[in-house]
């Protein structure tokens, strides 16, 4: 196949990216030091200083060489809002009581105005002269693949690599794998399966979907037995969106059928051995246990692979996987999630307001809000809304400064934590509450309108490279576990990246591969 001329600069920061990204996305889930007594620390300074070098090497040839591909000249809606969120991020810092702090984040978790301008600086890079591959992304599942391995090592509290040789043992529990919490680990893992789950609903390639298909189970696997309930709005919004993508093709169909099964199959799975190897396994609570104790979850395994096959049986006789749904499989979806969703609401309002959680028996736990709610996530939530309320005019409207959270409760609530709790909240464990105290509502109203802008390009713009989509699948597997979990430097460098390359231009205009990914366009796409 005859090789198109690209300019210089068409060639030359691709390969740069390209090294960037095989560089730093596997060795965000794998770099470590200390083992966990500096993990945080050292992929902060790991991914700093692969972006850096990666800026300042575009910058520099685009000094020397000028942008002869024109590619910073166009500018869309999400490029605008991550740009306004970049500009209230520095004016948060310079209007906050705490500069040094609200810079580099020194007493929360390296999130400050330091780390958060990287992030806008490699999502213009990346958009701009990224061009995605498949095979980068293969680097970056086998990088997973491992991780996920090595945490359900954990399970069988193993330790093969030492890393809790030294740790405490009430701590021992709380980490994971090489990431580390295990909050940060389910949002990691959280967007393996997505990524892989959705390659392996589109890969024509045999081999490739038995691959994808065996990372999305260890994915699976993984979440489970990371033991936070984080993970089940992931996994929410994972089967909750992917119909609509997968629901177009008639493989896109068979598919989720089989991706539904081996979740439930996993789940029953770990149920089986959690009893079997009791006292000699790592126990999983929360939400597993309703899901496991259910009484008949291996009818539902078993029901679930029959109308998988049955499925394929079907289709077989019809003939042709690329041959497109009826459209009302995806209208029949929007309905069903319309009806989940007022049903959620509903059942809300009758825990909290009609005071009705008996109801519910053990779900209860999960539906009642009060400040014990999502191990004391009520609580901080409560007092993060009332320490905003407090802030001087100026810091509520660009926040009291990046990553200061922990600034103001120790501030203004240090007491009632030592007395209730017996330990010091930094974080508000809503990465959108947090940002909302932090940056202020023009902060958090930019940084939602990048997430909701890239899944509306996505839409408005037909984009059909199936690489984009598992990126934004990617993306909002972890907006939906940010609203109780944290942002640092480990899982959400990886979500901006994703989501750049949600947002990153083709190599030639109007070039992308199709859905289903065919071999003959990747091909093309990798010359």
């Amino acid at each position: 196949m005859e090789r198109e001329n690209y300019p210089p600069i068409i060639e030359f920061l691709p390969a740069v990216m390209a090294i960037y990204m095989v560089i730093m996305m596997p060795g965000m889930l794998l770099v470590y030091q200390d083992f966990y007594f500096n993990i945080l620390e050292t992929k902060f300074i790991y991914y700093a200083v692969c972006t850096i070098t990666m800026v300042m090497t575009v910058l520099g040839y685009l000094l020397l060489k000028g942008d002869e591909g024109g590619r910073f000249r166009p500018f869309s809606a999400v490029d605008g809002a991550v740009m306004l969120w970049g500009i209230i991020i520095v004016l948060s810092t310079l209007l906050s009581p705490e500069k040094k702090n609200a810079m580099w984040g020194l007493k929360g978790r390296y999130t400050g105005c330091f780390l958060l301008l990287l992030y806008v600086a490699a999502y213009f890079c990346i958009t701009r002269y990224y061009r995605v591959k498949e095979w980068h992304m293969a680097v970056f599942l086998a990088a997973g693949a491992f991780v996920c391995l090595f945490g359900i090592t954990d399970f069988f509290d193993l330790d093969l690599l030492n890393f809790k040789e030294e740790i405490k043992e009430t701590q021992r529990y709380m980490f994971c794998s090489t990431i580390g919490n295990i909050n940060t680990y389910t949002s990691c893992v959280a967007m393996i399966m997505a990524f892989a789950g959705v390659m392996f609903g589109v890969s024509e390639n045999k081999k490739k979907a038995a691959a994808y298909g065996i990372c999305t189970m260890l994915a699976f696997v993984a979440l489970i037995l990371g033991e936070s309930d984080n993970a089940y709005l992931s996994l929410a919004a994972f089967f909750g969106l992917l119909p609509f993508y997968f629901f177009q093709t008639r493989r896109g169909i068979k598919r989720y059928l089989v991706l539904v099964a081996g979740f439930f199959t996993a789940a029953k799975g770990v149920a089986v051995v959690q009893t079997a190897m009791e006292g000699k396994v790592v126990p999983i609570k929360g939400l597993f246990q309703i899901i496991a104790g259910y009484d008949h979850l291996t009818a539902v395994v078993v029901g679930l692979w029959c109308l998988a096959a049955a499925s394929y049986v079907v289709d077989h006789f019809k003939g042709g996987n690329d041959r497109p749904a009826s459209p009302w499989f995806v209208r029949g979806w929007a309905v069903l999630a319309a009806a989940m969703i007022a049903l959620t609401v509903f059942v809300l309002y009758d825990v909290n307001e009609a005071s009705n959680a008996d109801r519910y028996g053990r779900a209860a736990d999960y539906l009642l809000f009060n400040d014990s709610w999502g191990t004391n996530r009520g609580y901080i939530w409560r007092i993060a809304v009332e320490n905003y309320r407090k802030l001087p005019l100026l810091q509520k409207i660009f926040g009291y400064g990046p990553d200061t959270f922990g600034i103001i409760t120790i501030t203004n609530n240090y007491p009632e934590m030592v007395e209730l709790y017996g330990q010091l909240f930094d974080n508000a464990h809503n990465e959108y509450l947090q940002y909302l105290v932090t940056i202020g509502p023009l902060g958090l109203a930019s940084y939602v309108a990048v997430h909701v802008g890239a899944a509306v390009h996505v839409i408005r713009q037909k984009v059909k490279n199936p690489l984009k989509i598992a990126a934004l699948f990617s993306v909002l597997c972890y907006a939906s576990q940010a609203f109780v979990n944290i942002n640092q430097p480990i899982a959400t460098p990886i979500m901006w990246t994703f989501l750049a390359i949600t947002m990153s231009r083709d190599a030639a205009e109007g070039k992308v591969c199709q859905h289903p990914l065919k071999e003959s366009e990747l091909a093309q796409e990798e010359i």
